[in-house]
């Protein structure tokens, strides 16, 4: 009796030690990567043609206003500049329809303005909602395709000024409408005759070529440029 006694000990043990040697285990390892690219894009929600048409005196004298005719949408990744400028520096003359006056007119004459008030930049200058010229190609400084302290900024800045980055925020439109979302209004005031006085360049502007102060009666466009780029 004590034989098969200590015989099944022996062999409960044997089974303890073969059970601490049984937990085999094996690995294998998922190597997980993620790519995260910048994202900047700009919607324009508006019609890209604004038309000003002049037909009465009155309308050259006191000028027309296209209220919010560009609308334009960021939705960005990454902290964001945008800046705007015309892509040339006068307006081109598809047609005329009289033999009298200037057929060379500055990008100048067409006013812009701003439904977010960037003004308080310390690099280049920030539109608001207040109209100004927009700058033709060269007085832009974009005539070398780089913003400068000349260039119109609708959303931060050059960042000439060290220790200052001025920038708008990574965000969507519809997250962010106060600073994501733009309404640009424009004007044209031809007076009489068709001088535009508001604008910063003359028409009889030396540079110009014209040997006369107004405008001629035409059919005339010109490109602006909305830029988006990721914060300078």
């Amino acid at each position: 009796m004590k034989k098969r006694l200590f015989t099944l000990v022996m062999f409960i043990a044997g089974l303890g030690v073969l059970s601490g040697y049984a937990q085999l285990s094996d690995e294998e390892y998922a190597y997980i990567t993620m790519d995260l690219q910048g994202i900047l894009n700009l919607t324009m929600t508006t019609n890209p043609q604004v038309d000003f048409s002049f037909s009465s005196i009155a309308e050259y004298k006191q000028g027309i206003v296209k209220y919010n005719a560009t609308q334009l949408e960021v939705d960005a990744t990454v902290a964001w500049d945008m800046y705007v400028y015309a892509a040339s520096d006068t307006w081109t003359q598809v047609e005329a329809y009289s033999t009298n006056g200037a057929a060379v007119l500055p990008a100048e004459i067409l006013e812009i303005n701003s439904s977010y008030d960037n003004s308080a930049i310390t690099g280049g200058v920030g539109l608001d909602n207040n109209l100004v010229s927009l700058k033709g190609l060269t007085n832009s400084g974009m005539d070398d395709a780089t913003p400068d302290a000349n260039t119109q900024f609708l959303m931060g800045g050059d960042n000439t000024l060290a220790g200052v980055d001025e920038n708008g925020a990574p965000g969507t439109a519809d997250g962010n409408p106060n600073t994501h979302k733009f309404r640009i209004s424009y004007r044209l005031k031809p007076n009489v005759p068709a001088t535009f006085p508001n604008s910063t360049i003359a028409l009889d502007d030396v540079t110009l070529g014209n040997a006369v102060d107004y405008a001629q009666a035409g059919y005339y466009y010109i490109e602006v440029v909305y830029s988006l780029v990721e914060d300078l």
